[in-house]
């Protein structure tokens, strides 16, 4: 589970948590277990938890009093462009540090993973904003990938080097200790880089938190032993000599394994200081919100396979109807939104509009699909649908840089007629509509490489989901990062 989603389930969902009440709301499904242990990455998650529960809480939470390893969230630049002097390294807010980066190779960039996944680049999104005084349409225009965030700083840095010149002039937010620990592609990484200190991004503060849960009394002394046992080792000579190894520092001192003449090119600092405290609660709640709201309000449209085929695959909260249900909240009152009944190969129309195009309340629109979604005694022409839904949305989208994403939901029976020229049809025209559109399979191996949802995902820099994911969270994921997220 993202970081952000753990955190909002500790604040208003902790009964949810125990016992979960409806499909939508399933913490033990989206989440996983009820923890004894909690270690959020950063100290202010704490916080952000225990100052802001507004409704009865089942969970009780006991926190160490300060974190026992830390690690700075650093601009990873390639070598050939990063700054050679210390003063260029350390001190100097994220927006300098980036302005000297297009000084050294205007077509330089900057990425940083998902805010909403990661608490990383979270932080590092407190510094792109400017604690609050940059514009973050402005800020998110410069960190842009070309399709969906990576979710981790692990994963972006085995992305870039995909594409070896984007790897030579792209630096990374990311935290130092992965500069150390080489990420799981360290054999394929082809760009050393030099890690550069922000002034104003503060650092990952990994601290331990024990879990008491209200009613939790099952096998409660063999538990509490565990937790006392795994927080003895974890804080102790052997955890932290872990820690140590992947590249953290130490919270009790200034010591660091990551020496330049231990380890040649790993391009980190002995002594990066100085380095910003911890986060506020405020700061990252606000640079959450914003990051939501950046592009203002977005667009959605669903397309929902109602064909025959989809009978066994309809009911339920994995059924086709479930699944979008559970994305609608990552969208807000603000953002508009419709949903096409996709069915019948005859005729100028392919589909049914089944929620109109526009804001809706989500418990609304939830009754419309609880009542008016069926599935019909009928084909779906998908070749036919999505060309009409890259027309629809590309003339919404004339006149502003609003956020906008197609979703496809479907269990692809009827994909023979996205095959040859209608899949190439289909290609050519999201070329040119520039809207993303996401494949949701209801079936496996849809998104392998070279069938016809992997393929529209990739040319419209969208993504592909099939059986092989948990597409309930997956796509609610995809949906907020459009969308501005409930009210």
């Amino acid at each position: 589970a993202g970081a952000s989603s753990a955190v909002t389930v500790l604040r208003r969902q902790t009964d949810a948590w125990q016992e979960p009440r409806d499909e939508d709301t399933d913490p033990q499904r989206d989440i996983g277990p009820q923890p004894d242990v909690w270690i959020p990455a950063s100290v202010t998650d704490v916080a952000r938890v225990t100052t802001d529960q507004t409704d009865r809480t089942f969970a009780e939470l006991r926190p160490d009093s300060q974190p026992f390893v830390y690690s700075p969230v650093v601009l990873a630049v390639p070598q050939n462009i990063a700054g050679a002097a210390l003063d260029e390294r350390v001190g100097l807010p994220l927006s300098r540090l980036i302005t000297n980066l297009k000084r050294q190779d205007r077509n330089a960039g900057v990425l940083r993973a998902d805010p909403e996944a990661t608490d990383s680049a979270l932080l590092a999104t407190i510094g792109l904003y400017g604690g609050g005084a940059a514009d973050p349409r402005a800020a998110e225009q410069g960190v842009r990938p070309t399709g969906p965030p990576s979710p981790t700083a692990a994963e972006l840095l085995c992305t870039l080097p995909d594409d070896r010149a984007a790897d030579d002039r792209t630096a990374a937010l990311v935290p130092e200790f992965l500069l150390r620990s080489g990420v799981g592609c360290a054999r394929t990484t082809r760009v050393q880089r030099t890690a550069e200190y922000p002034s104003d991004v503060p650092a990952l503060t990994p601290t331990f938190v024990q879990v008491h849960w209200e009613g939790g009394d099952r096998d409660v002394v063999v538990r509490e032993d565990a937790v006392r046992r795994f927080h003895q080792w974890l804080t102790g000579e052997d955890g932290l000599a872990e820690f140590t190894a992947a590249g953290f520092r130490s919270a009790a001192g200034a010591k660091h394994p990551l020496l330049d003449s231990v380890h040649p090119g790993v391009g980190v600092l002995r002594d990066p200081s100085p380095l910003p405290g911890a986060a506020d609660r405020t700061a990252m709640d606000t640079t959450l919100d914003r990051y939501r709201s950046a592009n203002g309000p977005g667009r959605v449209l669903y397309l929902l396979d109602s064909s025959g085929s989809m009978s066994t695959r309809w009911p339920g909260p994995s059924g086709g109807p479930g699944i979008l249900k559970q994305s609608l909240g990552g969208l807000g009152s603000q953002d508009e939104y419709g949903v096409w009944a996709v069915h019948g190969t005859a005729g100028d129309r392919r589909y049914e509009t089944l929620l109109p195009f526009g804001p809706h309340r989500r418990t609304d629109a939830e009754h419309v699909i609880d009542t008016e979604a069926k599935v019909r005694d009928a084909e779906a022409d998908p070749h036919a649908a999505l060309l009409a839904a890259l027309d629809y949305m590309a003339r919404r989208g004339t006149d502003d840089k609003r956020p906008q994403l197609i979703v496809y939901i479907t269990d692809d029976e009827d994909d023979n007629r996205l095959t040859g020229k209608n899949l190439d049809q289909v290609l050519r025209r999201a070329g040119t509509a520039k809207v993303p559109v996401d494949m949701v399979s209801l079936v496996g191996g849809a998104c392998d490489q070279g069938r016809p949802d992997a393929r529209i995902a990739d040319v419209t820099h969208g993504r592909c989901l099939d059986a092989g994911d948990d597409l309930g969270t997956g796509l609610h994921d995809e949906v907020a990062r459009v969308g501005t997220g409930e009210d």
